[in-house]
């Protein structure tokens, strides 16, 4: 799956990255602020995108949710401190995953996020993940 990188922490963005390159992913990113987001996405769509709320610039990681669900609709999980922030924006996001999180936590809800994607309902959310929207 081709999946966006949002995320202002250079050491969660690099852990982000390898966790999902590991687990056969494509990784567009990361992108720091949502200037840079979208413009990644200007050359190549993602499918699904991975989101913090509070990017470095003091832009939002909702409002790249967002552009990305209006522009495009494209899909996003937010990976964030921010549950109240994230559950606000639950119409254009699949869940939320709750930092501090582990890479299994990541891997196993993308798979959930492609499940959902592609019409099946999930038999199984992990810990840490809050899913949004199941098939159903």
């Amino acid at each position: 799956m081709r999946i966006l990188i949002v995320e202002d922490e250079t050491l969660i963005a690099l852990m982000l990255t390898d966790s999902l390159e590991r687990g056969g992913h494509y990784v567009m990113g990361p992108a720091s602020t949502m200037a840079e987001a979208l413009a990644l996405c200007e050359l190549a769509l993602p499918e699904l995108a991975l989101l913090d709320i509070n990017l470095r610039d003091g832009s939002s990681g909702v409002d790249v949710a967002r552009a990305l669900f209006k522009r495009w609709g494209v899909l996003s999980i937010f990976a964030s401190g921010q549950m109240m922030e994230a559950r606000k924006a639950s119409g254009v996001a699949l869940g939320y995953i709750r930092k501090p999180y582990e890479a299994r936590t990541v891997l196993r809800s993308v798979e959930v996020a492609r499940e959902v994607m592609s019409g099946a309902k999930p038999t199984a959310v992990p810990a840490g993940f809050e899913l949004f929207h199941a098939a159903e």
